[in-house]
């Protein structure tokens, strides 16, 4: 892994091995296994505002932050209130704390806790303590497993296997509080599908199959295409939680060779959706970036926007009544494809969704980015592209408010900063959006187009990992690639990146065809950038008529098109 996340792998030291009963047992853990349970209700899955403020509350105080907690971080931090709010004028905290008091108890009234041990908030304090359970949970029927979040960082897992879970463990108490809080719609037609994770027996009881059972569920628990959730080993469901739609099943081979096999499928009716196979390193040899070398591109194949729940999702309903949820999953089809002929289908949607869904984040963020392309568009008028780029603000920062680590809003944010050439901002929004999600790859190779907007060297870490988790034969996160190699004027990566791109089936021809033309330019292979440009004319003629115009339209930075018209002129394709 090349991201942010390899940063820190390199700081991260191996503790004594004595720690790990302490850190495995800790209240801490507790906490967060409880607070998973409770979020994962019916009532807080409608309150996605108590829902978030309980995460926050619980991350921090989980953190070793709780006694810090005030009035204004919890508005702010909590409530996704504006940075200039009064905490002496204004007691919207407490009401909501006391809010959140009131539906825990309702919740606790009817549900049994996990460990035997409740959430609760003491009067007059911010912070969360755990304490004795007026009901207890049936006798002999375990709960359910925890799903601890993967940290920002990938782990550097130590020497020895016991020192693996203590880390996990440790680096997730850190990064807790990233997690993007997830909204479900009370539609039920349109709600986010259950993932249900079954894991067998032997690997539960295997030090190797608990590290990467963890691994697995702390990405897969990344995705905003569906809730995650662990199967009870009784096999007793909640009645009062919603069906799981798929299930992730896996079971793992010790010894030498190491090696988990994985299926997914959808339940009721049972239909075998994926199967697939991965060889592990030895519990000798296991290290973080190995692991997440080997288990990151089934996480992304399964959890990303474009994966395979999201596709099969798309699929029975056909994106044709489309509305909140799927809305969502349509506009993610239609941002990687860009065809114009579904183009206006998915603005009308994500429009009518939005007021019946406004607490939506990906929604809003969304409408962020179709407000984005309105502005870059070469035939708009300056006032109205004004007025677009300020509902792209508009709702980013709602997105943002309610969901504050919402990788999408987060990087909806990115590129507005970007737009209004604020970089440290847009360094800023993207970087915190590649913690939060490092499995989607087209979320990471948008961010690495933000960050190389703003001449940040992180930009190829995060392209190249985005190529590293597709599975597109198209190749089509080479083109940021090529794009940074003309921006550096880098040869050896503007060959690799031609090499391995390929025209798209559907869609994006335009983009493909001026920048493969711009590259074998750059490469002065001018046989094979003539041939590109006469694609590019028979497939888009006006935007060979004035490719500048495109590639701000597509929102490459000044500088960047500068380089890409200079190559395009010295072959005389542009402006001939």
């Amino acid at each position: 892994m090349t991201d942010t996340s390899d940063m820190a792998i390199d700081r991260t030291e191996a503790e004594p091995a004595a720690a790990v009963s302490r850190v495995l047992d800790s209240d801490a853990d507790k906490m967060r296994r409880e607070l998973q349970s409770v979020i994962a209700s019916p009532d807080f899955a409608r309150a996605p505002i108590m829902k978030r403020l309980l995460s926050f509350l619980v991350g921090e105080t989980a953190a070793g932050r709780g006694d810090q907690l005030k009035a204004y971080s919890v508005a702010v931090d909590g409530l996704g209130r504006a940075p200039d709010y009064d905490a002496r004028a204004d007691s919207y905290p407490r009401v909501q704390v006391g809010r959140l008091r009131r539906m825990l108890d309702s919740y606790y009234n009817v549900t049994p806790p996990v460990d035997g041990l409740r959430l609760t908030i003491p009067s007059g304090r911010y912070r969360v303590a755990l304490q004795p359970a007026n009901t207890v949970a049936e006798a002999g029927a375990p709960a359910d497993i925890s799903i601890p979040m993967l940290p920002g960082s990938p782990l550097t897992f130590g020497w020895h296997v016991a020192l693996l879970l203590m880390l996990v463990l440790l680096i997730a108490a850190v990064l807790f509080r990233m997690v993007p809080m997830r909204t479900t719609t009370p539609d039920a037609a349109q709600e986010r599908p259950v993932l249900e994770f079954a894991s067998a027996d032997v690997a539960r009881e295997s030090q190797l199959g608990n590290v990467v059972r963890a691994a697995l569920l702390n990405g897969l628990s990344r995705s905003g295409v569906y809730d995650l959730r662990s199967q009870r080993r009784s096999g007793i469901r909640d009645p009062h939680v919603a069906p799981p739609r798929y299930r992730l099943s896996t079971d793992m081979i010790g010894g030498a060779n190491p090696r988990l096999f994985l299926r997914l499928s959808r339940v009721s009716p049972d239909q075998l959706l994926w199967s697939g196979d991965i060889s592990l390193p030895s519990e000798s040899q296991i290290d973080g970036v190995e692991l997440d070398r080997r288990l990151a591109p089934v996480i992304a194949s399964i959890g990303r926007v474009n994966g395979l729940v999201a596709t099969h999702e798309l699929q029975e309903s056909n994106g044709l009544e489309a509305r909140g949820y799927s809305c969502f999953l349509l506009y993610h089809r239609y941002r990687k494809d860009r065809t114009d002929s579904e183009r206006d289908h998915v603005r009308a949607c994500v429009e009518a969704s939005l007021k019946r869904h406004p607490e939506d984040p990906g929604l809003q963020a969304a409408a962020a980015q179709l407000a984005i392309e309105r502005t870059v568009a070469s035939d708009i008028d300056p006032r109205d592209r004004a007025e677009q780029l300020q509902a792209a603000r508009r709702h980013a920062q709602i997105a943002t408010a309610i969901a504050p680590q919402d990788p999408w809003a987060l990087a909806a944010r990115a590129r507005i900063a970007v737009i209004r050439k604020a970089c440290p901002q847009a360094v800023g929004f993207a970087m915190r959006a590649s913690e939060v999600q490092p499995y989607d790859p087209a979320l990471l190779a948008d961010i690495g187009v933000y960050l190389l907007d703003c001449g940040d060297p992180r930009a190829e870490e995060m392209i190249r990992r985005a190529i590293a988790l597709d599975d597109n034969p198209e190749g089509r996160f080479y083109a940021p690639l090529l794009l940074l190699a003309i921006s550096r004027d880098d040869k050896a990566m503007a060959h690799e990146a031609l090499a391995h791109m390929a025209p798209p089936v559907i869609g994006r021809h335009s983009r493909f065809y001026l920048i493969s033309a711009a590259g074998y330019a750059m490469l002065g292979d001018y046989g094979r950038a003539r041939a590109a440009w006469i694609q590019l004319k028979a497939n888009s003629p006006l935007v060979a008529n004035d490719p500048e115009a495109y590639l701000e339209q597509l929102g490459y930075a000044a500088d960047l098109r500068g380089r890409a018209m200079a190559h395009l002129r010295k072959a005389r394709l542009a402006g001939f």
